[in-house]
């Protein structure tokens, strides 16, 4: 996987205008965990169910890309991925979204709540805010868990932005006209109404606008009902 990464220039390019650019949020690096499942429809043993959790980085789409790298030389694996982030690097999560979906990964707001997740159980809500949203929209199936929150706002400015994991100060410029043209091309690329773009500019940094079910539903955000697995 990581010599698909290298290989495709769309990276790059995607990649280019977004650099820098953070949606802030103070938590840990974002972390990998294999998850056992139980589900009826597998035959035999399951594949493992990565959890993703932590802020997301500049680079995340190559720390993914090496996990999976290692994991699956070990173990087989799930096409779901579960995850829970504060937010962090829109361009560490954009391209974190577009290798998902080249990869055809399912993403799911929530997080286990213990070592096995099955049918009826060993999951519950989470919260996907900010740059996570970008990653989100990566899956080729988009749910979340019932209980969960699903949050957007706009990028941080000024002398005081951090870095979300480091806590070193970076570049704190931010073209908000431009970050409007990025997610709107992102959104059209991941199948997103382009008009979350909007909302995601209109809603100050300092706050958080919580998606409801139906905005969820008609931004396309989401592609499928609350699930529990």
């Amino acid at each position: 996987m990581l010599g698909l990464v290298s290989r495709n220039r769309g990276f790059s390019v995607l990649l280019a205008g977004w650099a820098g650019l953070a949606f802030g949020a103070s938590a840990s690096a974002m972390s990998y965990q294999l998850i056992d499942a139980d589900l009826p429809s597998c035959k035999g043993a399951c594949p493992k169910v990565i959890f993703a959790s932590g802020t997301i980085g500049q680079n995340e789409y190559l720390q993914f890309a090496s996990f999976i790298e290692e994991a699956s030389k070990k173990v087989k694996l799930s096409s779901l991925l579960l995850i829970e982030s504060p937010g962090g690097f829109r361009g560490g999560a954009a391209g974190l979204g577009v290798l998902l979906r080249k990869t055809k990964m399912k993403v799911m707001v929530g997080r286990p709540t213990g070592a096995v997740v099955t049918a009826t159980s060993g999951l519950t809500g989470a919260t996907c805010a900010s740059a996570c949203v970008l990653v989100l929209a990566g899956g080729v199936s988009r749910s979340y868990v019932p209980g969960s929150r699903i949050g957007v706002h706009r990028s941080h400015t000024g002398q005081d932005v951090l870095d979300p994991i480091t806590r070193q100060k970076v570049n704190g410029t931010v073209n908000h006209d431009a970050n409007v043209d990025q997610h709107t091309q992102f959104f059209k690329l991941m199948g997103i109404d382009p008009a979350l773009a909007q909302v995601i500019n209109a809603t100050p940094a300092e706050t958080m606008r919580w998606l409801n079910a139906d905005e969820l539903k008609r931004y396309r955000v989401t592609t499928a009902a609350p699930s529990t697995r």
